[in-house]
């Protein structure tokens, strides 16, 4: 410790790396940081039991007498209780932007990557305007009027928008909040829309494959007409028939490697990282289901994925022709949804069912214990989903699809 003068001030020189302090001699609590390239007045005090170090001003912009008097000034408030830094804080806090809100909460949260990259693509779609927004500008009645404008476009996009929104709103009211932890932003004002009742009750689609001869015999004649895309169709055909077979998501089929298939156990996996609710699953697979499995290997074994070096890409234009065979608009998910009605068909059991779906048991503690994770239980059940979609085939089936 010395006593501060103008000179010693001065004469002080910068440190190399990091910072030093220098503390007066003469008024307890006033000092100097000194740092890489420049140097400063501090105070520094205690403030309900937690040290606190608070700048008064860069050397070359205040002399040492009115740093003095600012200290003064400064260790009078922390002595008050008075702590100038969390102030800070909390008036930076309170001037987040929407952007910085929907940066965070992805940052912080243990998203997917495909699932991150869809709530920014979500709220990059319906609120590019607001990014640079502060949070505490968006009012209710601006939200509403924004929901509004959204509806007109799209129902379901709407609905996600609102989610996605009070998702990123949550989490930066968690975020900004005071020494005690009050939140220092209102509550979401996308409540508005759920107080209002405004927001339109999802609709369970019912769609589902009730024909399968017009499936298969649509499938066999299926022909795409691509220089660039060889072997578009059969890809197609393959990447459909697994979906009806095994229940698979578009996503988790589409990523499967060679490397998550055991054919000799008569399994394939669906890894953590690529199943929705991010558990692993390992399912049997029916005999329909290897001889598949069979004729992709001889198309692309010795590559990384099923389908080739890459994942099963986005077969846009061969749907489009598949469904004019059909003569309905089938999705892909109609088969997972195809599967699941045909299991409950067999009465399968619904811990079964949830498995070979990998659905989460929720809250249901009794479903929790039903549920195996050894793939030779279900094995029964996949082969018996398989058989009744051949059987169904062969007694030509004459519905049209719902």
């Amino acid at each position: 410790m010395v006593k501060l003068t103008a000179q010693y001030v001065r004469d002080l020189s910068l440190t190399d790396q990091g910072q030093r302090l220098v503390v007066d001699s003469a008024q307890p609590g006033f000092g100097v940081r000194v740092g890489k390239t420049s140097k400063a007045y501090i105070a520094e005090s205690r403030v309900r039991g937690k040290t606190c170090r608070v700048t008064i001003g860069r050397t070359d912009k205040l002399t040492l007498p009115e740093a003095r008097k600012l200290a003064v000034k400064a260790l009078a408030e922390m002595a008050d209780g008075r702590d100038r830094n969390a102030e800070k804080r909390q008036e930076r806090a309170k001037l987040m932007t929407l952007g910085q809100a929907v940066e965070g909460w992805l940052n912080e949260r243990d998203h997917r990557v495909g699932t991150a990259n869809q709530y920014r693509d979500t709220m990059d779609r319906e609120f590019s305007d607001w990014q640079n927004m502060q949070l505490r500008q968006i009012t209710p009645k601006v939200f509403q009027t924004r929901f509004h404008e959204m509806m007109e476009r799209t129902q379901t996009g709407a609905a996600l928008a609102v989610r996605t929104f009070k998702s990123c709103w949550n989490w930066a009211r968690a975020e900004v909040t005071d020494a005690e932890g009050r939140a220092l932003l209102p509550e979401c004002p996308a409540e508005i829309v759920r107080a209002k009742k405004l927001m339109p009750k999802a609709k369970r689609k019912q769609t589902y494959v009730s024909n399968w001869c017009a499936f298969f015999d649509a499938l066999e004649v299926l022909e795409t007409n691509s220089n660039r895309h060889q072997g578009a169709d059969e890809n197609f055909r393959l990447f459909i028939e697994l979906l009806a077979r095994t229940g698979l998501r578009r996503n988790e089929a589409a990523n499967l490697r060679w490397s998550d298939v055991n054919m000799e156990a008569r399994t394939l996996t669906i890894t953590a990282d690529r199943a929705k609710n991010g558990e692993a699953l390992t399912l049997p697979m029916s005999n329909q289901t290897v001889e598949l499995f069979e004729r992709v290997r001889d198309r692309t074994e010795g590559q990384t994925y099923l389908w080739g070096a890459d994942p099963y890409g986005d077969p846009r234009r061969t749907l489009m022709a598949f469904r004019e065979l059909l003569g309905w608009n089938l999705n892909f998910h109609d088969l997972r949804r195809s599967f699941a009605t045909i299991a409950t068909e067999l009465d399968i059991q619904q811990s079964k069912i949830m498995r070979l779906l990998n659905h989460a048991t929720g809250a249901s503690v009794t479903l929790g214990y039903q549920v195996s994770k050894n793939p030779e239980t279900l094995r029964s059940s996949v082969q018996e989903i398989s058989d009744f979609i051949d059987d169904c085939r062969r007694m030509k089936v004459v519905n049209n699809a719902a």
